[in-house]
């Protein structure tokens, strides 16, 4: 994700950068920053590329143009993700709302344990937000599942179960296609009825990978290649 962080007071504003940095590290998002001392300066750097943009640190009490009246033209130039006001005053809170802020840090009073579960709730709204979702249609259901979630995909005849977190779900379609769609998104396939996400997989041998929840699935002959090569590139063995 990316998180940008505007605020006139370097002091503030490497603060700040620091907090964010260390709680993005410890909760495992692989966010980048783009500091910024000032909303206009803001405003024209990110003008194309607003649609990247996942969180908004943003001051309030700036000198030219100030966070709110920022905030309202981030978000009338088509500005969807998420914003965290940072100011010394609440007499702006109300205004926060007119822009969906998602919340308010006031400086000096915002105790620093307050601080750290708002910027840790926005980076995992934000994260949630960012993820690639998939839509698998059942019988009278469906399901919207985020591809990073998925584990593996198993066939059974015409019916393939998709395993997430801890749950399944049965569909109806081909393991060729869906081997076609995720190719790209970081999915192999092993075995004839198995499709499995590399990220998840924590050993493999000739006959059978261990994924990281401890799920044992076969490897066919002729994808152990393929994976061993697949395993090679990225860094596990």
């Amino acid at each position: 994700m990316i998180v940008v962080i505007c605020d006139d007071n370097p002091i503030e504003r490497e603060n700040l950068l620091e907090v964010t940095t260390h709680i993005s590290k410890s909760e495992g998002y692989d966010a980048e920053f783009e500091v910024f001392e000032n909303a206009k300066q803001m405003l024209f750097e990110l003008e194309d590329k607003l649609e990247l943009i996942d969180v908004i640190l943003l001051d309030i009490n700036m000198p030219g143009i100030d966070g709110m009246e920022a905030a309202l033209k981030l978000r009338s130039n088509g500005y969807i993700g998420e914003i965290v006001f940072t100011t010394v005053s609440k007499s702006h809170m109300l205004g926060a709302f007119d822009v969906r802020a998602f919340n308010y840090i006031v400086k000096g009073e915002t105790d620093s344990a307050k601080t750290v579960r708002i910027i840790k709730g926005v980076l995992g709204i934000a994260s949630e937000k960012s993820k690639e979702y998939m839509l698998f249609t059942g019988i009278g259901e469906y399901r919207n599942i985020a591809i990073n979630d998925i584990k593996y995909f198993e066939v059974r005849g015409k019916i393939i179960t998709v395993y997430y977190g801890s749950k399944s779900f049965e569909f109806i379609s081909t393991i060729g296609k869906l081997e076609n769609l995720l190719f790209t998104k970081g999915f192999l396939r092993v075995h004839r009825s198995f499709l499995v996400s590399l990220q998840y997989i924590k050993t493999f041998t000739y006959e059978e990978v261990t994924l990281i929840d401890r799920t044992v699935i076969s490897v066919g002959r002729k994808y152990y290649s393929g994976l061993k090569e697949a395993m090679k590139e990225n860094a596990i063995g």
